[in-house]
């Protein structure tokens, strides 16, 4: 029987010059920021069929001197602008240009982001991930307060969060570098929104590990916990990947149909379930272990001779 926890070392290097490789972009090429974090104006307009003229909308803002950050589609008959904050000289003066070129067209939407509210959502979307990190953690240890000894339930949730961290960055990496030769991709409130559900994803699928170890754990009592852990993560994979390769084949035809306003939130979903249902066989689990036997080494270490 192959044995995947025996090689858990080449994944924490993987793993390990994923994180790098992330942090590094991050820092270097940085995060394309949407107005819903640095603050902006939307402006939403509406004809019939303007979703074919998006290019010449842009090109026509460039000239009224405001440069549009974005501009996606709702459908066939509405254009969402994103650009930065407009004064109310600057707004009439696009929706005038514009209209001018463009017979038909009627603002059906019009709001600013200013710099304090976009601040108060960038703290709001940290708490929210830490918050959500910290209930992860009590869930696990409470659902897995009667695993047997020597193991800890507590184990389970800090690992279990410890590959969620690792899902987050390099999530957060794979954005940067998209964002960097792709303008579309934007970190904006849908973003955090796809770390969340990133999250709730991961976790299940390490769950299901855990929840087998702690099966084998019952059963064969006295066990080595590598040999239990290893049972485990083959007796679960086919499932893990299944489950995600699913949701992964209806996302991509979501990518591909489902509009430029939600691609980003959509391709973000994609990369932070492949990264998250890797982590969960590959990381969660070897972490575990690796944890156990240390603990097992330094109890061995401190007994008497």
């Amino acid at each position: 029987m192959f044995n995947l926890v025996k090689k858990r070392t080449y994944f924490y290097i993987f793993s390990s010059i994923l994180i790098i490789l992330s942090i590094l972009s991050i820092f270097i090429w940085k995060l394309n920021f949407g107005i819903d974090f640095k603050g902006g104006s939307i402006i939403e307009l509406t004809k019939p069929g303007i979703a074919s003229q998006i290019e010449t909308l842009k090109s026509e803002s460039e000239s009224a001197g405001v440069t549009v950050d974005t501009a996606s589609t709702s459908g066939l008959d509405k254009v969402i602008l994103r650009t930065r904050n407009l004064s109310p000289d600057g707004h009439n003066k696009l929706i005038s240009e514009l209209q001018k070129n463009n017979s038909g067209i009627t603002e059906s939407s019009y709001q600013t982001i200013g710099p304090v509210v976009s601040r108060d959502i960038t703290n709001k979307a940290i708490w929210a991930i830490v918050v959500a990190s910290l209930a992860i953690i009590l869930f696990v240890s409470y659902a897995f307060r009667k695993v047997p000894k020597p193991a800890s339930s507590w184990r389970f949730g800090v690992t279990a969060v410890a590959a969620l961290i690792h899902d987050l960055i390099v999530t957060t990496g794979f954005v940067s570098v998209v964002g960097h030769f792709y303008p579309f991709m934007q970190v904006d409130a849908l973003f955090i929104t796809a770390l969340l559900t990133v999250m709730g994803f991961s976790v299940h699928d390490t769950i299901v590990v855990f929840d087998r170890l702690r099966e084998n754990m019952v059963r064969h009592p006295g066990a080595d916990i590598e040999t239990l852990a290893n049972d485990s993560i083959l007796q679960t994979i086919s499932r893990s990947i299944n489950t995600s390769l699913t949701t992964i084949m209806v996302l991509l035809a979501l990518f591909l149909i489902g509009g430029s306003s939600i691609s980003h939130f959509v391709l973000i979903l994609i990369a932070g379930i492949t990264f998250g249902t890797y982590s969960s066989i590959f990381i969660a689990t070897m972490l575990l272990i690796s944890w156990q036997k240390h603990l097992e080494v330094t109890q061995q270490v401190k007994k008497p001779v």
